[in-house]
This record gives C-alpha cells, structure tokens and sequence, in this order.
C-alpha cells in the first residue's frame, strides 16, 4: 500500500512538472523598455518589473501587423504569451498595442462582400471591417477572410474610426467544428 502512494505521489509529481514547464501563460502589461541586444522585454510591475527573454521564434506584432522588436516603445501596452523556465520567462509572442485595442469572441457572422466580420455580444453583435491591408490567420499561417467561418474565436487588433470597428487583423485561434 506505501508503494502505491509513492508510485502515485511521484506520477502526479511528472505530470505537474510537465504542465509547468510545456504550458503557456498569458499576461497583460505596459512595456518599461526593449533590449534588441539581449532578445528581451520588459514589463513593467507594481512591485518589480518582469523580463521576458524572446524565443528565436517567437513572434512580435504592433498593432495587428508584424513587428521588430525595435518596434516596441516604452507605455506600449502589451500581451506577452511566455513558458517559465527555471527563473526565466521565455516569450514566444509579444503583441503591442499603441493606437488599437484588442477583443476576442466567437464569430457571429463573415460578410465577405463588405470585408466585415460579425462577432456575437451579449445584448448585441459588433461588426468589424476589415482595413484594405489587414490580414487575417488560421493556424498561424496568413489566410483570407473566405477562410474563417461562423463559431471561431478569434482575437481582432482594431481602431475606432467614428462609429465603425475598422479591424486590423484577425486571428484564429480556435476552430469551429
């Protein structure tokens, strides 16, 4: 029987361990400043500012279009989608912001001949339409409006233009089945 329990003990162990280390985090924040020279970021905090070391991969977009990481200013807000290694914060995409916002939901509705996407509310739904060079992803690859469809939960980088969402880019990031 205390042969089971450790037998159980040490698997639970294994599997908390992996999710630590292979699972991505999500975090929000202001941008205090860049290092191109080190690869790195740095958010500000309340009590101490958190550094994020860039993966040689990672992504880097400002306002919904690719991005250097030279691009980043200080007050840029930020989503940095990071794994912890050890005591270092390793970030596969840093999404700035500095004159657009962001929002995601479920997409209501694609009206390919208006260039809108419809995303489902609430009380009610708000329509984007898609700027003349804005791009749209699936799967991380570009794609086009005729690519995404009704149910998908996408993330939009958007400005306010008057009364219209003038969308930037769109991003699936979950499929509809």
């Amino acid at each position: 029987m205390n042969r089971a329990i450790k037998l159980t003990g040490v698997v639970a162990m294994f599997f908390a361990l992996g999710a630590t280390v292979s699972a991505d985090e999500t975090t929000k924040g202001t941008i205090k400043s860049t290092d191109t020279g080190r690869n790195e970021v740095v958010l500000k905090g309340t009590i101490k500012d958190t550094v994020y070391e860039l993966a040689k991969d990672a992504t880097v977009w400002l306002d919904g279009k690719r991005a250097k990481l030279a691009d980043l200013k200080a007050d840029d807000k930020a989503v940095v989608v990071f794994t912890k290694s050890g005591d270092h914060y390793i970030a596969s995409s840093v999404r700035g912001l500095r004159s657009a916002d962001e929002t995601s939901g479920t997409l209501a509705d694609v009206i390919m001949d208006k260039r809108e996407v419809v995303l489902k509310g609430t009380v009610k739904n708000t329509t984007y339409e898609l700027v003349k060079d804005g791009t749209v992803y699936v799967d991380g690859k570009q794609a086009s409006l005729k690519d995404i469809r009704a149910g998908d939960e996408v993330l939009i980088t958007y400005e306010r233009r008057g009364d219209h969402y003038m969308a930037r880019d769109v991003t699936v990031y979950k499929r509809q089945r």
